[in-house]
C-alpha cells in the first residue's frame, strides 16, 4: 500500500526525523545555492523526502524556512537564555560585560555561519513578509536589553538604542563586506584574527564609553 511518504531510516511516517531532515536541508541548500535556491523541490530533494510533507508538517515553504531561522538565528535561538541572564543582572558593571560579550559573540557567530550571512543578505535585499517577521522577532529580544539599560541614560543625551543599532548593523556589514570582497574597511581586515580582535575591542570601548557618557548620580553604581 502506498503511503505517499518516502522511507526514512528503514521506517515510514517517522515525522520527527523527517522534520529534522527538512530543516537541515534548508541549511544545506543555503550553503550550496544561497537563499535564492530555497525552493520546495530543492529542499525535498536534498532531504530525500516527498515534497508534500513540507506543507503537511510546516504548513508552507515559508513555515519551514521560518522554523530553520528560528533555530539558527543568533538572537532568536538564544532568546530564553539571554532574557533570563538579562533579568538577573542588577548592576551596571555586569550589565556592561553582558552587552559586550553578547555583541562580541554576534560577531564571532555571524562570521562563522555562512547560512546566516545569506539570510541577512535576503533580509536586506528583498521585500519579504517572512524576513520582516523574523526581524520583528529579533526586535522583541532587544527590548529585554533596553528595559535594563534605560535607567542608566535617563537625563542624558545618549541614546543607547541608536548606539546598539549601529553596532549590530555594523557587524552585519563588516562581515558581509569582508566575506564577499575580501577587502579592508577603514584599514581593518575582518578576515583575519587580528582584525576581528580589533573590532571586538572597539565593541567594548563603544559600549563602556556610552554608559559612562550617559551616567548620572543615581545610577553611577
Amino acid at each position: 500500500m502506498k503511503t505517499g511518504y518516502k522511507r526514512v531510516s528503514g521506517r515510514t511516517n517517522n515525522r520527527p526525523l523527517t522534520e529534522r531532515k527538512l530543516i537541515d536541508a534548508v541549511g544545506s541548500i543555503i550553503k550550496k545555492h544561497g537563499y535564492k535556491g530555497l525552493t520546495a523541490s530543492a529542499i525535498a530533494s536534498q532531504a530525500d523526502v516527498s515534497r508534500p510533507l513540507i506543507n503537511k508538517y510546516f504548513k508552507s515553504l515559508n513555515g519551514l524556512i521560518e522554523k530553520y531561522v528560528m533555530e539558527k538565528d543568533y538572537w532568536i535561538a538564544s532568546k530564553s537564555q539571554m532574557t533570563d541572564v538579562v533579568m538577573k543582572t542588577q548592576k551596571k558593571a555586569p550589565l556592561i560585560e553582558l552587552l559586550v560579550h553578547t555583541l562580541q559573540e554576534q560577531l564571532r557567530f555571524f562570521y562563522t555561519t555562512e547560512e546566516m550571512q545569506q539570510l541577512i543578505l535576503w533580509e536586506i535585499s528583498e521585500q519579504s513578509h517572512l524576513m520582516n517577521s523574523i526581524g520583528n522577532a529579533r526586535e522583541s529580544i532587544g527590548e529585554d536589553f533596553f528595559s535594563k539599560t534605560a535607567r542608566y541614560f535617563e537625563g542624558s543625551d545618549v541614546n543607547f538604542k541608536a548606539i546598539a543599532a549601529l553596532l549590530v548593523s555594523g557587524i552585519y556589514y563588516l562581515v558581509l563586506h569582508g566575506r564577499t570582497n575580501s577587502s579592508l574597511q577603514c584599514g581593518i581586515d575582518i578576515n583575519t584574527p587580528e582584525g576581528q580582535c580589533e573590532i571586538s575591542k572597539a565593541i567594548r570601548h563603544i559600549i563602556t564609553g556610552a554608559f559612562y557618557a550617559g551616567k548620572n548620580k543615581k545610577t553611577s553604581e
